[in-house]
């Protein structure tokens, strides 16, 4: 099993070098597929709660300005580049520049894939055939070309490895010529300015909720309240996002007191206190939904991890 700390080095040089901040503890999955298609790169990720940040210093570094098309396969992201704030969910395909800096809040455990288009060549195939457009970043919701274009990826993700070199350039081409197709059609400039309100008020919300979901009274209430929002709009907003305020709060509590549970540090505290210190106000129910989620009991969780360590010392 690799240590937590070679799990965040892993994430920094990952398909291009970041800056990682945790939510909570470090984390405890991640992968990173790598997979050729003829002069195209996709990448499959997986990955837990986590913030990433492309700062100038790591473009100055690794000298990447590959163009970027992602999808989401699992989980909500939330996506800033420049002025522009996106929330991604599973079905819609968002284009981004590895050049220039982007900050991405992974809500939830997620699933990934990131094609990689050479700058140079993106920028005579795609841009070149974009009448006075520039690139910029952008969301494009599922339908038409989208939904074509994510099955593709999917497809390829699957089968990457049995593609003979003729195929791969086949399919790069293929893919090169509907992401250009998706970019020339024509925008909903006032959904983009929308979306883009929209994801910067949620993560903001995001924000709120991480600094505060220790405190036991939180509820939907408390937090449409302190956002200047109606309750309706912010159980709208998590809808789109395809979670729930509830859930959310849940499993952030959840896996903070696991963090705690796992923290030697921390043994001398009992589970009950660790549960009230992360929000939970009924021990005997935070013990059957710790059971639940993670398919073990607190204590037992405790006891196993005491044992690995005692037979690593």
């Amino acid at each position: 099993m690799i240590e937590n700390n070679s799990l965040q080095e892993s994430v920094r040089d990952a398909h291009i070098t970041v800056g990682t901040e945790m939510r909570g503890r470090p984390i405890q999955r991640f992968s990173c597929r790598d997979l050729r298609l003829a002069n195209l790169e996709l990448f499959e990720i997986t990955i837990d709660p986590i913030v990433i940040h492309r700062r100038v210093e790591d473009i100055s570094e690794d000298r990447t300005d590959d163009y970027l098309l992602a999808t989401q396969l699992q989980g909500t992201v939330l996506i800033k580049q420049g002025n522009i704030e996106f929330t991604q969910c599973p079905g819609s395909l968002v284009m981004m520049s590895a050049g220039e800096p982007y900050s991405i809040i992974h809500t939830q455990q997620s699933h990934r894939l990131i094609l990689h288009f050479p700058a140079a060549l993106f920028r005579e195939r795609v841009l070149g055939h974009m009448k006075s457009r520039e690139y910029r970043p952008r969301l494009m919701p599922p339908g038409g070309l989208v939904t074509v274009v994510c099955a593709m990826l999917r497809s390829a993700a699957l089968d990457a490895g049995e593609f003979k070199l003729p195929e791969q350039y086949a399919l790069a081409e293929n893919l090169l010529e509907l992401t250009a197709a998706m970019l020339r059609s024509e925008t909903d400039v006032e959904y983009e300015r929308k979306h883009s309100r929209q994801s910067a008020l949620f993560r903001r919300i995001l924000e709120f909720m991480e600094a505060n979901f220790m405190d036991a009274e939180m509820s939907p209430e408390k937090i449409a309240k302190a956002n200047g929002i109606s309750m309706r709009y912010l159980h709208s907003l998590f809808f789109q996002a395809g979670i729930s305020v509830s859930k959310w709060l849940w499993e952030r509590r959840l896996r903070a007191a696991r963090d705690d549970l796992l923290d030697p540090q921390l043994r001398h505290m009992r589970v009950s206190e660790i549960a009230f210190g992360r929000g939970f106000n009924d021990p005997a129910h935070f013990s059957r939904s710790f059971r639940k989620r993670f398919a073990v009991s607190p204590l037992k969780l405790r006891q196993d991890a005491e044992v690995r360590r005692a037979a690593e010392e």
